[in-house]
């Protein structure tokens, strides 16, 4: 993402960037859209440093990002994500979220994405 757009995105009051640190080092960030006409947030994006994978982050941030949207009156969350990114997928089928729809060609490269949607308890 570019820098115009993450300065568009912290500024906006849509917008929860939420970020996994230590001592001053950014090791990962999510962030969640949250639409004015919609019950639904939806996680653009989630990226934890390969440094840091597989100690929980992306876990984390998914749980933060949940309850971000809890707090904001949202009824369920959404994302779309690589078909062929495994990893992903399985953080996510974890958490409970569901393919929602096959997104033929939906990335830059041809590869397929998947759209996935949890409800969030009431």
């Amino acid at each position: 993402m570019s820098r115009r757009a993450w300065r568009r995105f912290l500024r906006s009051p849509r917008a929860e960037v939420l970020v996994a640190e230590t001592g001053g080092r950014l090791l990962g960030d999510l962030l969640l859209l949250c639409r004015v006409d919609s019950r639904k947030a939806r996680i653009y994006s989630l990226v934890v440093a390969p440094v840091a994978r597989g100690q929980g982050l992306g876990e984390a941030l998914v749980v933060a990002a949940e309850q971000a949207a809890l707090a904001r009156g949202c009824q369920a969350v959404s994302l779309e994500v690589r078909a062929d990114n495994l990893a992903a997928r399985g953080l996510y089928e974890k958490h409970g979220y569901r393919p929602l729809k096959v997104l033929p060609g939906y990335y830059d490269d041809g590869a397929d994405g998947l759209r996935l949607l949890k409800p969030l308890p009431a």
